[in-house]
């Protein structure tokens, strides 16, 4: 009689824990924003290094990722810090999101300079951290077109084993479009019928 209370308690843990995390994900709506944000400015900056880089052959090329300091970094902070203040509820689903991109963030950082340092080009490994970054955001958000463009993303990955470092940046243009800014754009449509229907 004991065990079968016990079990009783575990199987309703269980449930609860299940109630709990359906709660979660179904108040955690990503409108894409900052797929659109990072997939325009990656797109932008990668077709401008290659550009320049390639065309102009002008040694500063590399400075046309300024654009993700300069805009990406600040647009996204003041973004997410205003959408925090409104935020009454603490969702784990949305904290598992976060914590997901800190990750990826810290990766980048040390991944970036690494690469660089070892002559390598960063374009291969900065497409992996991003495919899997990506693919985690659409298991968590239950959105296949995120675990498609994770996939294009990969791809794009190991295509750049067969390239020239230059051919590195239109790789990684276009995996920007198609892993980030078709997602993002469809991720944006959901959240605005979504809104319309609530």
């Amino acid at each position: 009689m004991e065990t079968e209370e016990k079990n009783l308690s575990a199987q309703e843990s269980l449930r609860v824990i299940r109630e709990t995390i359906d709660l979660a994900k179904h108040g955690f709506r990503e409108d894409g924003f900052h797929f659109l944000l990072w997939g325009w400015l990656v797109a932008i900056a990668s077709a401008t290094d290659w550009y320049l880089a390639v065309i102009q052959q002008d040694p500063r090329h590399s400075m046309a990722w300024m654009i993700m300091v300069v805009i990406g970094v600040p647009v996204s902070l003041i973004r997410e810090a205003r959408l925090g203040k409104r935020r009454k509820e603490k969702n784990i689903v949305r904290k598992w999101y976060g914590l997901i991109w800190l990750g990826y963030g810290i990766s980048m950082v040390l991944a970036i300079p690494m690469s660089v340092r070892t002559g390598l080009s960063p374009v291969p490994f900065i497409l992996v951290l991003t495919g899997f970054a990506t693919y985690m955001s659409g298991v968590l958000l239950k959105f296949n077109p995120l675990l498609l463009g994770a996939a294009v993303i990969w791809a794009g990955a190991l295509w750049c084993m067969f390239l020239s470092k230059e051919q590195h940046l239109i790789v990684q243009a276009a995996t920007a479009v198609l892993g980030y800014l078709v997602p993002g754009y469809l991720l944006n449509s959901q959240s605005k019928k979504h809104v319309h229907r609530a």
